[in-house]
C-alpha cells in the first residue's frame, strides 16, 4: 500500500512545474509562489492558528472542539432544484452544534447564483470562515483563489492534524484519491469530497442471453465470435416474432458509454471519455487513432455497418435516441455504465448479461478521485477549530443523517443500522422539502470504507462485481488515464493542450464517421495519420511524456 506515496511524488514535481512555468493563467504563480504577496498560509492564516491554540478556548480532541461556542460563517452550495428546510432547524446541523460548540452561521446559494455571489464575496474582502463548494453546481477555483491570490488556504498539514476521520480513511485506501486536488504548487487548498464505489472501469459489454439460448449459441470468446453471433442475431429471429428487426449491435458515435470509444478496448487501445492518449504497461503515453488497433475496429465496424449488423444510425443517433431503443429491449449487444437503474433498465436489463472479451482487450482504468469539498478562507480566525468541525461533518452517523436524513425517522426518510451494523439508507426521496442538506453537504467516503460501513444499492453492488469480474481476468489497463489529468503541466501547456484537444476530438470523430460509412482504404488511412502530423501530436504526446515520467507511478 503505497498510502501518499504517488500524491507526494506529484506534489514535488507540481512545484517544479510551477516555478518552471510563466504566463498570465491563474495557474501560474512566482518562483517565490506570491503572485499577489504572501500567501494566506504564510502570512495572516499561520498567525492566526497559532492565536486560536494559544487563546484557551480550543481543544485538540474530544468534544465539545470548543470551550465557549464560537459562530464560523459558512457560505453553501446547493442545487437549483434542491428545496430545503431552514438549515438551523435541521436536526443534524442542530446536532452539530449541540456536539462541537461550533454555530454555523449559513449563507445558502443556489447553484445558478453561486458565482456571481463568491465573486462578490471575494471582490468585497469579507470572506465567509468556510466554503463548501461540494457538487456541480457549485464550484471553487483553487489555482485562481488558493495559488494565486491566496483567499484559501493550504490544508494538507492541517489536515493530517486535525481531521482524523478523513485520514484514516484516505489512508486505507490503495491509492490515494486525493492526488486529485493537488494544485500546480504542490499543495492542497480543500478538503475532498468522494462517494465511492469500489469500481476501477466505466466501460462494460452485455449481450443478449435470451437470444443466445433461443439460438442454441454458446457465449463468444472473441471479437470473430462475436461478429459471428450478430449474424445469428440478423437472421436468426431471435425474438421469435417472425420479422427482421432486430438490432445486433446497438451504439452511437461519441455519446460516452454508448460510443465508438467503448469498443476501442476490444483491440488493445485503453479509451477514456475525454482524451485521444493512454499510457501503456511501459508508462508510454501513446495516441490512440494512429495505432493499428484502430484501423482494426474502424474496418471491423464498416464490416457491420455494411452487413447491418449495428444500428444503420451510428453516426447520427444521439444519446437518448440509443436510449429509447434499449429500453425497447430489441437489442443484441451494447456497451454501458450498467444495467440496473439506468433509463433503459426495463427493456434489456432482465435478458442481458455481462460479456467477457479475451485477454487481448485493455479496458481504461478508473480511479476513484476526489473533488474539491471544503475551503477555509484565510481571515478565518479558528483555523484549527474548522478544521475539527469539518471533521465532525464526516463522523460517520452525522454524515450519513445531513446526507441522508437521521437516522431510523421512519418509513421512507433517513437511514438505519442492520443487523449487520451496517447502514441502510430507507430514505425514498419523496420529500417535497428535506431537512437535511443532502449531497451539497461534506461527504468523504473512499470505496473501502463504504463497502465496510454501507449497504450498497444494487446498481451499485452490480458494476462493483462487473468490475471485479474484468479486474480479476486483467483485462483493465494497468497505468490508469486519469494520471494525464493530474499530469504536472504548466499554465501555458494547460492551455496549449485544451485547444489541442478540441482540435483532435473534432478530427478523430469526423474520421470515424466516414469510416465507418466508407470503409478504410491504404489511401484513407495514411492520409488520416499524415494529418495529425501538422497538427503537432508528436509534441503533444511529449509533453504528457516528460510529465508522466516525473510522476513516479509504480
Amino acid at each position: 500500500m503505497k498510502k501518499k506515496a504517488l500524491a507526494l511524488m506529484m506534489a514535488a514535481a507540481l512545484a517544479v512545474s510551477a516555478l518552471a512555468g510563466c504566463g498570465s493563467s491563474s495557474k501560474t504563480t512566482s518562483a517565490t509562489g506570491t503572485a499577489s504577496g504572501e500567501t494566506a498560509a504564510e502570512s495572516g492564516a499561520a498567525g492566526d492558528t497559532a492565536a486560536a491554540q494559544a487563546d484557551g478556548n480550543f481543544n485538540e480532541t474530544g468534544y465539545p472542539i470548543v470551550k465557549e461556542p464560537i459562530t464560523l460563517k459558512v457560505m453553501i452550495a446547493i442545487r437549483d432544484s434542491d428545496s430545503l428546510t431552514d438549515f438551523d432547524e435541521m436536526p443534524g446541523v442542530k446536532r452539530l452544534e449541540e456536539e462541537t460548540g461550533i454555530h454555523a452561521e449559513w449563507e445558502v446559494i443556489k447553484g445558478s447564483d453561486w458565482k456571481t455571489k463568491l465573486n462578490l464575496a471575494f471582490a468585497s474582502g469579507e470572506y465567509p470562515d468556510v466554503i463548501l463548494a461540494t457538487n456541480g453546481e457549485g464550484q471553487l477555483d483553487d489555482e485562481e483563489y488558493g495559488v494565486t491570490q491566496g483567499i484559501v488556504i493550504p490544508l494538507d498539514d492541517l489536515i493530517d492534524q486535525y481531521m482524523p476521520n478523513f485520514v484514516e480513511r484516505r489512508d486505507a485506501e490503495d491509492n490515494d484519491p486525493t492526488t486529485s486536488l493537488v494544485a500546480s504548487d504542490g499543495k492542497i487548498y480543500s478538503v475532498g469530497y468522494l462517494v465511492g464505489q469500489n469500481i476501477n472501469t466505466n466501460q462494460h459489454y452485455f449481450i443478449n442471453q435470451e437470444w443466445l439460448d433461443a439460438l442454441n449459441l454458446e457465449t463468444p470468446a472473441n471479437v470473430e465470435e462475436l461478429t459471428e453471433v450478430l449474424r445469428a442475431f440478423k437472421t436468426g429471429d431471435p425474438n421469435g416474432n417472425g420479422e427482421a428487426d432486430e438490432i445486433p449491435l446497438e451504439m452511437g458515435l461519441d455519446i460516452g458509454f454508448n460510443g465508438i470509444r467503448y469498443m476501442l478496448p476490444l483491440f488493445g487501445l485503453p479509451c477514456d471519455p475525454d482524451k485521444w492518449i493512454y499510457i501503456d504497461d511501459d508508462k508510454k503515453v501513446q495516441f490512440i487513432a494512429t495505432q493499428d488497433g484502430f484501423r482494426d475496429c474502424m474496418e471491423w465496424l464498416h464490416m457491420l455497418y455494411e452487413e447491418g449488423l449495428v444500428d444503420p444510425e451510428i453516426v447520427s443517433q444521439d444519446f437518448n435516441t440509443v436510449e429509447t431503443k434499449l429500453k425497447e429491449g430489441n437489442v443484441g449487444f451494447f456497451t454501458a455504465w450498467r444495467l440496473v437503474a439506468m433509463a433503459y433498465d426495463e427493456g434489456v436489463a432482465s435478458n442481458s448479461v455481462l460479456w467477457m472479451p479475451d485477454s487481448s482487450a485493455s479496458l481504461y482504468r478508473y480511479l476513484e478521485l476526489c473533488r474539491p469539498g471544503a475551503f477555509v478562507t484565510s481571515s478565518n480566525q479558528n483555523v484549527p477549530a474548522t478544521m475539527r468541525w469539518l471533521d465532525a461533518l464526516l463522523e460517520t452517523d452525522m454524515m450519513f443523517s445531513l446526507y441522508y436524513g437521521e437516522q431510523d425517522a421512519g418509513e421512507g426518510l433517513g437511514w438505519i443500522y442492520d443487523e449487520n451494523n451496517k447502514i441502510t439508507v430507507t430514505n425514498d426521496g419523496s420529500a417535497e422539502v428535506k431537512n437535511y442538506i443532502d449531497c451539497n453537504t461534506l461527504f468523504f467516503a473512499p470505496g473501502k470504507y463504504l463497502s465496510e460501513t454501507f449497504n450498497m444499492p444494487e446498481q451499485r453492488t452490480e458494476k462493483t462485481e462487473y468490475c471485479e469480474t474484468y479486474d480479476a481476468a486483467g483485462i483493465i489497463q494497468k497505468y490508469s488515464n486519469d494520471y494525464l489529468d493530474m499530469a504536472p503541466l504548466t499554465s501555458e501547456q494547460l492551455q496549449d493542450s485544451t485547444l489541442k484537444e478540441t482540435d483532435i476530438n473534432n478530427a478523430v470523430v469526423e474520421n470515424i464517421a466516414a469510416f465507418v460509412t466508407a470503409g478504410v482504404t491504404d489511401d484513407s488511412w495514411n492520409s488520416f495519420v499524415s494529418m495529425f502530423d501538422g497538427m503537432g501530436i508528436a509534441d503533444y504526446v511529449q509533453m504528457y511524456q516528460d510529465a508522466v515520467d516525473t510522476m513516479g507511478l509504480e
